[in-house]
């Protein structure tokens, strides 16, 4: 890993559209490499919107866009970190009219009303601190849109990081074919203009090096910061029930993304033996979606279920280490899943099994090869069954195992991730 730089050293601007005081998957990444930049000899100075609040100030400046008059009139109930493409919760017709200019209007995202104001503010700020070079991260797909108009205007050095795929392994995969095609004109666009590409994973690094034959690409994976970790805790003991413990949403984080199938699952072990309501404790920490709580009603009267709404970071992490097994769930693709939870590296942190309901792709091949438990379809209810009672008999015998070693948990500490992205400014700074 690159040394800490402790001399005076160069001004990186940094456009992050999710940023606090907002809360989304998205954040802790920006965060940490701000947080640790300056060890490197960088000073960040973050971009990003108005829209969920939050003051300017000489470390981060925030650009309105008309999303923030929209959650003022509309959708005032919406916890603050989701945006409306996530979670809403307006109705009727102007949900459907919301849905309907998302989908045919506005695109690559919402998000691209923003990108006027944030240009403007982007190139004052580039007047005024005269930064070395810029970083912008997706989702959302706006962000880098802006980071090719601000790299056409300037000419400054540019990295733009993909936090998941766009198109190759996208968020929204039903899009119209007009629609896929528009955003991978642009997605090309991006990544040839870019001086760098970042990607959160190697899938994802391979998809774009076989797509466009300019890209420049190097990976830097999601990770986790070890002092939020310091007091692990042994796992608690095992007796009473098997103690299963998701953090986090469903669908507000992927509009895909189900606990129905988990549920089925549950209710076809309880059908059978009411003896399982004994046996396996689903705790639920994060916002459910109305669906999803109606679903996990009948299990939660029966006890198997239990639900905490949204705790605060510090909260879901003390609630990780009195996990039995931390569950994962994502979304099934019809093809290798390219990206990976940043959720996935906190449970790697927590020192405890990890039971991923995912397909082939990058989570299941992280599992295997860490040893960190087990892993099952996300849409195939018997084999998530069957998982169940695998864990299950696993604990009860005591090997139910899955803690990874230190020196493998070592590559993913945030300040070694940050010194990895030092190095790629460093290197394009010297061919400048």
């Amino acid at each position: 890993m690159q040394e800490a730089n402790t001399a005076i050293g160069h001004t990186l601007l940094f456009i992050a559209y999710h940023y606090p005081p907002a809360h989304s998957s998205g954040i802790e990444r920006v965060l940490q490499f701000a947080r640790h930049l300056p060890e490197f000899g960088y000073t960040p100075l973050v971009l990003t919107t108005a829209a969920f609040g939050g003051a300017s100030d000489t470390q981060v400046q925030r650009a309105w866009e008309p999303l923030k008059l929209y959650r003022q009139l509309w959708n005032r109930g919406a916890p603050g970190g989701m945006t409306p493409s996530s979670q809403r919760t307006d109705s009727g017709p102007l949900r459907g009219l919301v849905r309907f200019v998302r989908r045919w209007a506005l695109f690559p995202d919402l998000q691209i009303t923003w990108v006027p104001f944030a240009l403007q503010r982007a190139l004052q700020m580039v007047e005024r601190d005269a930064p070395a070079a810029f970083y912008t991260t997706y989702p959302p797909a706006s962000a880098h849109l802006l980071g090719l108009l601000l790299k056409r205007r300037t000419g400054l050095p540019w990295v733009a990081d993909f936090r998941d795929a766009w198109t190759t392994d996208p968020l929204e995969p039903d899009l119209p074919a007009w629609r896929q095609a528009l955003e991978g004109k642009l997605e090309q666009e991006v990544v040839e203009a870019a001086d760098l590409v970042i990607t959160a994973t190697e899938l994802s690094a391979e998809y774009l090096r076989q797509r466009y034959a300019r890209a420049r690409v190097q990976v830097i994976t999601n990770g986790f910061d070890p002092e939020e970790f310091s007091g692990v805790q042994a796992p608690p003991p095992a007796v009473g029930p098997l103690r299963v413990v998701h953090t986090g949403s469903f669908a507000y984080s992927h509009s895909q993304r189900s606990p129905q199938p988990l549920f089925a699952a549950l209710e076809a072990l309880l059908a059978e033996d009411r003896a399982w309501a004994g046996r396996l404790r689903l705790v639920l920490a994060g916002s459910l979606s109305p669906d999803e709580r109606r679903a996990a009603g009948a299990l939660e009267a029966a006890g198997m279920v239990e639900c905490l709404g949204t705790l605060e970071r510090r909260q879901a992490l003390e609630l990780q280490q009195q996990a039995h097994l931390l569950l994962l769930v994502d979304h099934a693709r019809p093809w290798p899943a390219s990206n990976v939870p940043g959720k996935f590296y906190e449970y790697l942190a927590s020192r405890r099994p990890i039971l991923a309901l995912c397909g082939p792709g990058m989570v299941a091949d992280l599992t295997r090869r860490l040893g960190t438990g087990l892993h099952a379809p996300p849409d195939d209810v018997g084999a998530i069954r069957q998982v169940l009672v695998e864990a299950w008999e696993r604990f009860g015998k005591g090997q139910l195992h899955g803690a990874v070693a230190a020196e493998q948990l070592a590559p993913f500490h945030r300040r070694e991730l940050t010194g990895q992205l030092a190095s790629c400014f460093d290197s394009l700074l010297a061919r400048r």
